[in-house]
């Protein structure tokens, strides 16, 4: 059956599947993590049990050796081999199995294993009770979210073409110098920021760095791109909000010590002066995150941020 969207708000049905279709799960865990994986290897049972196939990464086959009817698959091949990926750890397992979804997007739940964790939405004490009625509805009901896609450009030549969950941050060494970074939007020129560097993020991403800079909050389901300046030099630059639509493009030109690209704390590049770091919608789909049966989007800011609480 084909997969289709009804937007529902911020929910939608981003997978219309009857019970039975949803025969292949895959698992990422943070395998440094004893307690995940032990959680891992008892889901693992419960879906088997279930008559259901069960995939993990290579990087967690530690677990695949106590349960032979599990298998191991690259992390990579997970989007394209399982209906749903379940993952157990914090926010940065989670972003590295979200980023895997450049060619095709399917749903993806976070079991929280660590103390934060504002994408791992489920607590690990709730996750049977989630899958049971996850598993239990013919459909699959997601928040999508925006996704961005950053290409590095330098000297005219592409370097590095990346898919971004979060947040793209460019942003200072250990030498504590203000840099510049000019800022144009669909060509025009919008700003030349002062700082110690500057935060792209998505609204998925705006709770992360991006709050802790100053930035909004944004609700998840909109369309738009934030710019967040990192400690600016200037008390008029502010967090910038764009729509989706448009190309950013962020050019170094004042850089007196080592600068970085930081993707959703995933991966680094250094970059160099006249640098071109371009942003701009991930137009094929976006990530199918899924929601906590009990909890929404208000709930989690008031769990996890203390959102309107004494001493907010």
């Amino acid at each position: 059956m084909v997969a289709f969207f009804v937007k529902l708000g911020e929910i939608g049905v981003c997978m219309k599947l009857p019970k039975s279709k949803i025969k292949k799960v895959g698992l990422v865990v943070k395998h440094s993590n004893e307690n995940a994986a032990v959680l891992a290897l008892d889901i693992a049972h419960n879906l088997l049990n279930r008559g259901l196939s069960v995939f993990v990464a290579d990087e967690s086959s530690k677990i695949a050796r106590l349960e032979a009817k599990i298998k191991i698959i690259k992390k990579a091949e997970l989007p394209k081999k399982v209906d749903l990926i379940i993952v157990l750890g914090g926010d940065g397992t989670y972003l590295s199995a979200a980023r895997l979804m450049k060619t095709i997007s399917i749903p993806i739940l976070g079991v929280n294993m660590g103390t934060l964790g504002f994408l791992t939405e489920v607590r690990k004490e709730e996750v049977y009770d989630a899958l049971n009625k996850i598993l239990a509805q013919p459909e699959i009901k997601c928040s999508e979210r925006v996704m961005l896609e950053v290409s590095l450009i330098r000297k005219g030549k592409v370097i590095l073409k990346s898919l971004v969950v979060n947040d793209a941050v460019i942003s200072k060494g250990a030498i504590a110098r203000v840099i510049g970074i000019k800022v144009d939007v669909n060509g025009e020129w919008a700003n030349t920021v002062r700082a110690d560097g500057i935060i792209v993020s998505t609204p998925t991403g705006s709770t992360a760095y991006s709050l802790s800079a100053g930035g909004p909050i944004i609700m998840p389901s909109l369309g738009c791109m934030l710019l967040t300046p990192i400690c600016p030099h200037g008390l008029t630059q502010r967090t910038l909000v764009l729509t989706d639509n448009v190309t950013v493009d962020l050019t170094l030109d004042h850089m007196p010590g080592h600068v970085y690209l930081t993707l959703d704390g995933q991966e680094a590049i250094d970059l160099k002066n006249g640098d071109l770091v371009q942003v701009t919608r991930f137009k094929k789909h976006r990530l199918k995150v899924v929601k906590a049966p009990n909890r929404d989007y208000f709930t989690l800011l008031r769990e996890k941020l203390n959102f309107g609480g004494k001493g907010a």
